[in-house]
């Protein structure tokens, strides 16, 4: 493989995630939210202990749905059962400053999020946790 074919390849590969950002930002623009994310820093207090602070992020615009999930839940005794449940999650861009346990307000819920994924750096989805209903 020669220095020409590498370079080809790496250009395809460049022309693919902006085909597929652009496509998630379709996405996104079909059904956005704007939310505004509050994320929770522990810090050292210097003396053994923690102190909290909060930071307010600027507004962000994401796509929040519905999907259905299948849950494996492991009984004491060994037993597998699978379990069919509702999700609500997050789509957002590849650039979003979204990180797992942050929590948002939206549809007259709070929202904290779980299992952040980042797609090939052309979107991040997550998984949401209803923790308040309004």
């Amino acid at each position: 493989m020669d220095i020409g074919q590498i370079r080809q390849g790496w250009w395809l590969e460049q022309m693919n995630k902006r085909y597929y950002r652009k496509y998630i930002e379709k996405l996104i623009a079909a059904n956005p939210t704007n939310i505004i994310i509050l994320r929770y820093i522990e810090k050292d207090d210097g003396f053994g202990g923690k102190i909290k602070d909060k930071i307010v992020l600027e507004s962000q615009e994401v796509n929040i749905y519905e999907r259905k999930s299948q849950r494996e839940i492991v009984t004491d005794a060994g037993e597998i059962t699978y379990s069919a449940v509702n999700i609500e999650k997050l789509l957002a861009r590849y650039d979003a400053d979204i990180k797992e346990g942050d929590v948002f307000e939206a549809n007259n819920r709070r929202y904290r999020i779980k299992f952040i994924k980042n797609y090939l750096d052309i979107c991040k989805q997550a998984e949401l946790e209803v923790i308040e209903w309004q």
